[in-house]
């Protein structure tokens, strides 16, 4: 696989998918025009274009208080114990591992974030060795029964359709419809067609629909985030219309 940092993309490259991974998840494409977008995994849904799309929920038996093994300054592998859900194969490659012990439990735990190469599955409440992306392994050593941990995944593996409440992070607006367990890409930045919930006026700020997942709504009162800005003309209930997306970079 190849994988460079930023690919200076030729238009048309937003729309090619694929059943084998080409990029590392993250991985950002630039247009002259000045769209942007970013390298994901879609989950197990099909996922029709012109939706916002969020990050998948964390798992609780995951996302910290886990234990670990002592490793040693350097260590590359972390042995970690789940919670009451297993872990498949590589479920957190290209995602982090963080210690997450309290703040003042010791003045001398670390509480750093590590990239995460791959893992062996974990089965429920089992044991497995992480092994981190980092070449220069931990900064500081860890003891067990004193520090603990979290697995957290890539924002960009297994996507899905944003949802009315949201349970993780917007990682991007689909550019077409993405085969479910298929690589592709989201975009980010730049002008893009997107599925309208309401009529929001031009330049109207707009945000995720708590109404229909993956849809766009007209911000109101400062309660939901801005995602992007009307351009061009009003919007019309239930069709794709455009605007210039912001913060999802």
């Amino acid at each position: 696989m190849s994988f460079p940092n930023t690919i200076s993309g030729r238009y048309g490259w937003e729309k090619v998918q694929t059943s084998a991974q080409k990029h590392k998840l993250g991985t950002e494409m630039v247009f002259v025009d000045g769209r942007k977008f970013r390298y994901v995994e879609n989950g197990g849904v099909n996922i029709t274009e012109g939706l916002l799309v969020a990050s998948e929920a964390v798992a609780g038996n995951h996302d910290e208080d886990l234990a670990v093994a002592t490793a040693s300054t350097g260590a590359t592998s972390i042995t970690v114990t789940l919670g009451a859900t297993a872990a498949a194969k590589d479920l957190y490659a290209e995602g982090y591992l963080f210690i997450n012990v309290p703040i003042l439990a010791t003045s001398a735990s670390p509480h750093e974030m590590y990239k995460i190469k791959e893992h062996a599955a974990i089965s429920s409440t089992g044991s497995g060795a992480i092994v981190l992306d980092e070449p220069d392994g931990l900064v500081t050593a860890i003891t067990n029964g004193t520090e603990t941990v979290g697995l957290i995944k890539s924002p960009y593996k297994d996507i899905v359709v944003a949802p009315a409440a949201v349970a993780g992070r917007f990682v991007g607006v689909t550019c077409r419809t993405l085969t479910a367990d298929y690589f592709g890409w989201v975009q980010v930045a730049g002008i893009a067609t997107v599925a309208m919930d309401g009529t929001p006026a031009v330049g109207t700020l707009v945000g995720a629909s708590s109404n229909h997942a993956g849809q766009f709504l007209a911000v109101s009162g400062d309660t939901t985030p801005a995602i992007a800005r009307m351009h061009g003309k009003a919007g019309v209930d239930n069709e794709y219309h455009t605007v210039i997306l912001q913060n999802l970079y």
